[in-house]
C-alpha cells in the first residue's frame, strides 16, 4: 500500500484523469472483444494498443479527456478537439476522446464496423 499511496500522492488530478480515461478505455475495447495492452513507458505516442481477436486489427490509441465549449451562434457545446503529434500522424495513432461522466467514448478517426455497446449502468440506482 506504501508504494501505491505514494504514486497517488506524487499524481496530479489532470495525470489521475488521464489514468480514469484510460481504464474506461480499457473497459470499451475489452467489451468489443479485443485484446488490450499498454505500454510499459509511462510517456509516450501511444496509451494503449487493442487488438481484435478474431480479424486481428491493430490499433494505436492516445486516450484524451473528453471537454467541450459553447461557442456563439452554436445551438449546443462541440469537442474540443486536439492535434495529433507528428509521430503519431506517421504510426497511425488514433485519439480517443473519453467522457468521464458519462463513460462515452468517442474514437477520431472513427473505427468501421464499430456498434454501440452502453456503458454498464451503475448498481446505486
Amino acid at each position: 500500500m506504501g508504494l501505491l499511496w505514494g504514486v497517488l500522492l506524487y499524481m496530479n488530478f489532470r495525470q489521475q484523469e488521464g489514468r480514469i480515461s484510460e481504464a474506461i478505455l480499457t473497459e470499451y475495447f475489452l467489451r468489443r472483444n479485443y485484446y488490450v495492452f499498454a505500454p510499459m513507458a509511462a510517456h509516450g505516442p501511444v496509451d494503449l494498443v487493442v487488438i481484435h481477436r478474431e480479424t486481428g486489427e491493430v490499433i494505436l490509441l492516445d486516450a484524451k479527456k473528453d471537454r467541450q465549449r459553447e461557442l456563439k451562434g452554436r445551438s449546443k457545446p462541440c469537442r474540443i478537439h486536439r492535434i495529433r503529434k507528428p509521430i503519431q500522424k506517421k504510426m497511425g495513432v488514433r485519439l480517443a476522446y473519453v467522457n468521464l461522466d458519462d463513460r462515452t467514448v468517442h474514437i477520431v478517426p472513427a473505427i468501421e464496423d464499430d456498434e454501440e455497446i452502453a456503458p454498464p449502468k451503475s448498481d446505486t440506482q
